[in-house]
């Protein structure tokens, strides 16, 4: 964590550098000449800054590297029923992008898992100690192995949730969002609990009540 931070102040101080040049970069040019649109004597600086950026940029995505492999490992899969990622840390971030009909399988403990703008995708993990995001998504089935404290949902239709004996205290939290279900095991087999979907809300005298609207035959 020490390293990341010191590259993210490394990074601020060359956006700060970068913006003094693009302010000088702009004066009128005089006599002084432009090279690519750039002032001759500035150019140099701004060269040698790209040089700064490039080695800077490739460090962070190297610390950045999620998992078994890099983000593109876990974006646009199809039809892929056998993925699994082995090897992860405690400090790791899952992010997927962009799957369909597919199932991925992460096994040991990680920080948060997000799954953003995936169809019919299936998510099979052990235990996460932040949060399990789903974002923008369409039928998406979570299966709990061990323990999560948190699960969003927001912008999905269909989501279905299998929490395992140790999740039972996970918290579920939804916007935007439609058909989702949690399923709890109870004697060896699965019970479904539909997250509501509607709401009402009501003056109290004091203070504003709300509370799931029963769907009314």
């Amino acid at each position: 964590m020490a390293n990341m931070q010191g590259l993210v102040e490394r990074l601020e101080r060359a956006v700060s550098r970068l913006e003094s040049l693009s302010a000088e970069s702009h004066r009128p040019p005089g006599n002084c000449g432009e090279v690519n649109g750039v002032i001759a004597g500035v150019a140099p600086s701004v060269e040698a800054f790209d040089k700064l950026m490039d080695s800077m940029v490739a460090e962070f995505l190297k610390n950045s590297r999620i998992l078994a492999g890099d983000v593109e490992a876990h974006e646009y899969q199809e039809d892929r029923n056998d993925l699994v990622i082995s090897e992860t840390e405690l400090k790791q971030v899952a992010y997927i992008f962009k799957c369909e009909k597919s199932t991925l399988q992460i096994k040991g403990k990680v920080n948060s898992i997000i799954i953003d703008n995936c169809k019919k995708l299936g998510l099979v993990f052990d235990n996460v100690v932040g949060i399990v995001e789903v974002i923008n998504s369409q039928d998406i089935q979570i299966q709990v192995m061990g323990r999560v404290p948190t699960i969003s949902i927001n912008k999905t239709e269909g989501c279905h949730i299998y929490l395992s004996e140790d999740a039972l205290d996970c918290e579920i939290v939804s916007a935007k969002s439609s058909e989702m279900n949690i399923l709890i095991p109870q004697d060896g087999d699965y019970r479904e609990f539909p997250i509501p979907e509607q709401f009402k809300t009501a003056w109290d005298g004091s203070k504003l009540i709300t509370e799931p609207a029963e769907i009314m035959a």
